[in-house]
């Protein structure tokens, strides 16, 4: 005869000690409470439990902090967290700290209740049917406890009605993230709609979004749905939700809140059903704090907060995800599937992916095209990659010298900043100025004009790579060097009208 499972309930409110006692022993379950932390910790020393259901807010104790004690004492135990909606935040904390879900007050559905109970009673299962989803959609997770914990927290919450905010650096997989919870949630069967909020204009994003009336401004000759009404009863997913402008986040504040908005140039209200999930490589709590970004639109932004970790942080995920995408580009591209090197799964294990998966996607896609043979080759990787494992070795050789020779030039790392250059530029003065022999003869006139040429041609290069760092886009590569587009634009020219 298999064993009597064992619940206990944490929850300073009697009645919903007694309501879940109620339920659990008419399923012939065993059940113990508690109303304070207190008295869970006593309850925990006397019984070995199989799932607790704990109240975020209890009188002398935090939820999350009994979540914890419950976990060290009695690993197995499953916790499912009690909370209102104005603590769903700390409940997805919850998950990702180790608990199997959450239920909100009032309990309205009572079989998806009993259905959550039992499940409890058999995480592993759970667990499996995560992985066979993922595996269904096309979503690689990867081995890191950080993401795996991550994505269960996401899925929890794909089936709560509630909004989610993605953060995480670029290239992350913010968008990926965005769909998987789209595909695992009550509103699948309906379309996910992306868009990107930092490739308009402040005037057109208006417009793109909650659509505009018939001669609201030059150009408006009919009546358009923006995507807002286009994504009603659906999915939609904004990304880079702080470009958004201090009139769209009042818009997009009152859709959240009411489910209402005005075309652009209209009168009537527009009511719509949606789903939002937003995503930002921002810190929107910094922004905040600037005044850059409304704090109440945060805080509507910010009921489930998932931050996807960059890749950098989960090195042991890199070798699955090389797996995948060789496989994936083969396929696509019709070519026999090909394998990495040692030498060049080394450098890629040991490169900093600061473009993370998308970076790791392009960066397998160029090597199987450059690649001539069966296996990729350290020749066949991408020069940036190359180059910054070359950097990275010189680093390492110079730290383990503890000193550098005269000969020897600093290595100013992937973040050089204008100090560490003009250091390497006083360096090479001095070897220089060392080195010229006047009266064995000296051409100043072909001395300038190769310092021009050196000059132009790094110029050039170091334009090249910011542009290869963000995978061509001109406005974020003239943002990292701290130049306007445009003068980014006058130099590309210069040097081409120079070759």
């Amino acid at each position: 005869m298999s064993k009597q499972p064992q619940f206990l309930i944490v929850d300073d409110e009697q009645e919903v000690c007694n309501f879940f006692s109620y339920l659990l022993k008419q399923k012939g379950f065993f059940a113990v409470t508690a109303n304070t932390g207190a008295e869970a910790s006593e309850k925990l020393r006397q019984y070995k439990f199989d799932t607790a259901l704990v109240d975020l807010k209890l009188p002398d104790a935090n939820g999350l902090d009994i979540l914890k004690e419950i976990k060290q004492k009695q690993p197995g135990c499953e916790v499912i967290i009690i909370t209102g909606y104005s603590t769903v935040k700390s409940a997805v904390e919850a998950i990702q700290l180790g608990a199997f879900d959450y239920v909100e007050k009032p309990f309205v559905d009572i079989n998806e209740m009993e259905n959550l109970l039992e499940r409890s009673l058999d995480a592993k299962k759970d667990t499996e049917e995560l992985i066979i989803a993922q595996e269904e959609l096309g979503f690689v997770v990867g081995k890191s406890q950080k993401m795996i914990s991550m994505v269960s927290a996401a899925r929890k919450i794909a089936k709560k009605n509630i909004t989610v905010l993605i953060q995480g650096e670029t290239g992350t997989g913010k968008e990926v993230l965005a769909s998987y919870i789209h595909s695992v949630s009550h509103r699948s069967d309906r379309p996910f709609l992306a868009f990107n909020c930092g490739a308009f204009t402040e005037t057109l994003l208006e417009s793109e979004l909650f659509g505009h009336e018939k001669g609201s401004f030059t150009g408006a000759a009919h009546q358009k749905k923006g995507i807002f009404e286009q994504a009603n009863r659906a999915t939609l997913f904004l990304d880079e939700i702080d470009s958004a402008s201090a009139a769209v986040q009042i818009k997009l504040l009152r859709v959240l809140e009411t489910g209402e908005f005005q075309r652009v140039g209209g009168e009537d209200m527009c009511k719509v059903d949606v789903r939002i999930i937003a995503a930002t490589n921002a810190n929107l709590a910094e922004k905040v704090a600037a005044n850059k970004f409304r704090e109440d639109l945060f805080y509507r932004l910010d009921v489930a907060s998932l931050n996807i970790p960059p890749l950098r942080e989960r090195p042991e995920d890199i070798n699955l995800f090389i797996d995948y995408f060789l496989k994936k580009e083969s396929e696509a591209k019709q070519l026999p599937i090909k394998q990495f090197s040692d030498e060049a799964l080394v450098i890629m294990k040991q490169h900093l992916w600061p473009g993370n998966i998308r970076e790791l996607l392009n960066t397998v896609a160029q090597a199987l095209l450059l690649s001539r043979g069966k296996v990729i080759d350290v020749e066949d990787l991408p020069e940036r990659v190359r180059r910054a494992a070359q950097v990275r070795n010189k680093r390492e050789e110079k730290e383990k010298s503890d000193q550098l020779t005269k000969e020897e030039i600093p290595d100013p790392g992937p973040l050089a900043s204008t100090i560490l250059v003009k250091e390497m530029l006083d360096h090479f003065e001095s070897a220089f100025l060392s080195k010229i022999k006047f009266r064995e003869g000296f051409d100043f006139n072909q001395f300038l004009s190769d310092i021009n040429d050196c000059n132009n041609a790094m110029v050039t290069r170091v334009i090249e790579a910011a542009l290869e760092d963000t995978y061509g886009n001109q406005a974020k590569a003239a943002k990292l060097l701290g130049i306007t587009p445009r003068a980014l634009r006058y130099h590309l020219q210069k040097s081409r009208d120079q070759k």
